[in-house]
């Protein structure tokens, strides 16, 4: 484990600013700076969840961090039930590129149903 904050979690405000509180979240984690090479990846990554998060999901938004060795692992907590749909994005398309981005960029990810909502989460190594 990382000696500094291995696990931390936050609640978000919602609405517009939870992805930049998820973001700032992140960076402060203790354990995020043993993860120096991933840590932007790391944002990008919770920034597209929370967003998605927001805009589909419903309250509370929660971010979870683990740092555990090598790998960094985040989960986004929301309220709705509903399957996230990976999409093709086009070129001139604002949105469509989260779950692209998070199966790209990550070592693994996944979406864990819950009773009251869905943990969608993504491991960087």
């Amino acid at each position: 484990m990382c000696p500094e904050t291995p696990r931390a979690q936050r609640r978000l405000a919602p609405g517009d600013e939870a992805p930049t509180q998820a973001r700032q979240f992140l960076r402060a984690a203790g354990c995020v700076t043993h993860h120096a090479e991933i840590v932007e990846d790391a944002v990008l990554l919770v920034s597209e969840l929370v967003s998605n998060s927001v805009l589909h999901g419903g309250p509370p938004v929660v971010v979870a961090i683990e740092c555990d060795g090598d790998a960094l692992q985040v989960r986004v907590r929301h309220g709705s039930s509903v399957m996230p749909a990976r999409r093709t994005a086009g070129h001139g398309d604002e949105s469509g590129r989260g779950l692209a981005l998070v199966d790209t960029l990550s070592s693994d990810w996944g979406v864990d149903p819950k009773p009251d909502g869905k943990h969608v989460w993504f491991v960087l190594r």
